[in-house]
């Protein structure tokens, strides 16, 4: 009977440890057949804008090194709330991929009220990239950098404009910061777009704008406008003569930046998510592409997922605060 007792002891135990790491083994074996069909990619944008490009670019990158077929998926409206949105109700297989955007963390507080969690709706993969803004004013402006801007316009005060390319837009964000840090006084004029700003900011009815990169470099190179400084903690490889706004005037935290971050649905198994993760830091070594995104302005920015649910709080801690501050609907 002990013998007996024994045996049934030691088969239970064997089935038990067997149950227990069943999970691990289904998790281990799906993440090495991944990917098994195509993967489709959310971009909220809609097609041929510039974060429409540089993500396909990634998109396609990241599917040669996971041997997969990316399908891009367009899904602009509401600020990038629709594809969140729709992101977040799909399934956590692998299979719906999301460059989500600094929005997400913005909207909850300029829409009032959002169909998705920030954090509690996606599972973070990797950084995707980051587009810094520049600082640029109307050619005939009577200043040569960023400390003389202030200068003029603590000097006249509600004399001058600054362009946005929407109210809640990052580069809107921007300039309410660069206003509020420097006690400034002057109007904020929203149009429908980055390139309309540009365009009157060029004709003079307004004097200045924190741009895109990729629509700044054509007017700066050509002197149509004057580039005075860029809004990332560090320097802009394609313009490597324009100090950061910290380096300009003397700040220590001035940052202004729009990314995207790769994510996915919530309940990622952790698996995939390692997987996808690796692929992702792996192709932040890709010089090639790198050199294609810097031409467009845009920063090839690769991570762990720890560091998106880092910069999410952070954006989210300093945009939300200025929304709130401002009443920014």
């Amino acid at each position: 009977m002990t013998i007996k007792k024994t045996g049934v002891r030691v088969v239970l135990v064997a089935a038990a440890a067997i149950a227990l790491a069943a999970p691990h083994l289904a998790t281990a074996q799906s993440a090495a057949a991944y990917p098994q069909e195509p993967i489709k990619f959310v971009v909220p944008y809609p097609a041929g804008g510039v974060s429409d490009v540089s993500s396909r670019a990634i998109a396609m990158a990241l599917g040669q090194k996971l041997g997969a077929n990316m399908v891009i998926e367009n899904k602009a409206g509401a600020a990038s709330t629709v594809a969140s949105t729709y992101v977040a109700g799909q399934k956590p297989n692998g299979y719906t991929l999301y460059a989500a955007p600094v929005s997400i963390v913005i909207n909850p507080a300029l829409q009032g009220a959002v169909s998705y969690k920030p954090y509690e709706s996606f599972t973070p993969i990797s950084m995707m990239m980051k587009a810094p803004f520049v600082l640029q004013t109307n050619k005939d402006l009577p200043v040569k950098n960023a400390k003389e801007l202030v200068e003029l316009i603590k000097n006249n005060p509600d004399k001058y404009a600054i362009g946005t390319s929407g109210v809640g837009s990052i580069n809107h964000l921007a300039a309410e910061y660069f206003i509020k840090q420097f006690g400034l006084k002057m109007v904020v004029a929203h149009y429908k777009g980055g390139m309309p700003a540009a365009q009157d900011m060029i004709g003079g009815q307004v004097q200045m704008m924190f741009s895109a990169a990729s629509e700044a470099m054509p007017f700066i190179s050509s002197g149509k406008t004057r580039g005075l400084a860029v809004t990332s903690m560090e320097r802009m490889s394609t313009l490597p003569d324009l100090p950061t706004m910290n380096q300009a005037l003397g700040t220590k935290d001035f940052e202004a930046t729009f990314w995207l971050a790769l994510m996915s649905p919530a309940g990622l198994d952790k698996g995939l998510q390692t997987k996808l993760s690796s692929a992702m830091q792996a192709l932040g070594q890709d010089a090639e592409l790198r050199q294609k995104l810097s031409q467009l302005g845009i920063e090839l920015n690769t991570s762990t997922p720890e560091v998106v649910t880092a910069n999410l709080k952070r954006d989210e801690a300093k945009w939300t605060t200025l929304i709130k501050d401002l009443n920014i609907k």
